[in-house]
């Protein structure tokens, strides 16, 4: 009578080996004879893995176990893969605050300033506005000929503020702007008129007219004139809502 396979191979391990040294020599002592056949002498099913909901993470099946002695290998248990959760909806986005009020403007920096005549004119005068001192300042101007006659006068530009009452001043007929009286210290207070004929002024003459005169006599006068011979033809100085500095700049005639 035929002994079954199984028992067979076991003896003839038993003989060459010599029990459990050899399986730890050949590595079968690794193998898992324990397992229920799916089919004759197979191993178990694997067991299916379960994916986790809401992670969206893939679960790994268990591998079936190795086949039996004459027998198929169970299959290996399929994994399916948890199906990720839905994502959230996000929140609406909040209203912006009100912008704040700007504050004041303070008040503004000294700036500098130049007015000119103009090439071929000369300054007749000064006009602008002033209160207790000279709020805005520019010249009065005219061409000079080369005779030495003046042509029809004209206002500049002006530097300074809007404060004050509007005034100007300008030299008599035939006579240029060849100085100035200044009553300043950290503010122009007033200005008066230094003025001389073009035909005195190129002679060398010293002596000159002193005009009428824009703003209020305060603090120290100072007298600023031209170098003999030369006449006004651009003031600079600096400035914001009041006039705080008055500088001369001359040409010869």
């Amino acid at each position: 009578m035929m002994e079954p396979l199984t028992a067979l191979m076991a003896a003839a391990f038993a003989l060459v080996c010599g029990g459990a040294a050899c399986n730890a020599i050949s590595g079968v002592d690794a193998l898992d004879f324990s397992g229920a056949a799916n089919g004759t002498g197979g191993g178990g099913s694997g067991t299916a893995g379960g994916g986790t909901a809401g992670g969206g993470t893939a679960g790994g099946g268990t591998a079936g176990g190795d086949a039996g002695s004459g027998g198929t290998g169970g299959a290996g248990g399929a994994g399916a893969g948890g199906t990720g959760g839905a994502g959230g909806t996000g929140g609406a986005g909040g209203t912006g605050g009100a912008g704040g009020t700007g504050g004041a403007g303070g008040m503004g920096s000294d700036i500098s300033y130049e007015i000119a005549c103009g090439s071929g004119n000369v300054a007749v005068g000064v006009h602008g506005r002033s209160g207790g001192s000279i709020d805005q300042i520019g010249l009065i101007c005219a061409p000079l000929a080369g005779d030495g006659t003046l042509g029809t006068a004209f206002q500049t530009v002006t530097a300074g503020g809007n404060g004050g009452s509007p005034g100007s001043v300008i030299c008599p007929a035939s006579q240029v702007l060849v100085g100035i009286n200044i009553w300043v210290d950290t503010l122009v207070y007033r200005i008066e008129l230094q003025c001389q004929t073009v035909e005195a002024r190129k002679m060398g003459d010293s002596n000159f007219n002193v005009g009428p005169g824009i703003g209020n006599a305060h603090s120290t006068a100072y007298a600023v004139k031209c170098p003999v011979g030369a006449a006004v033809v651009q003031i600079h100085g600096d400035a914001d809502e009041l006039v705080r500095a008055v500088h001369l700049r001359c040409r010869t005639l």
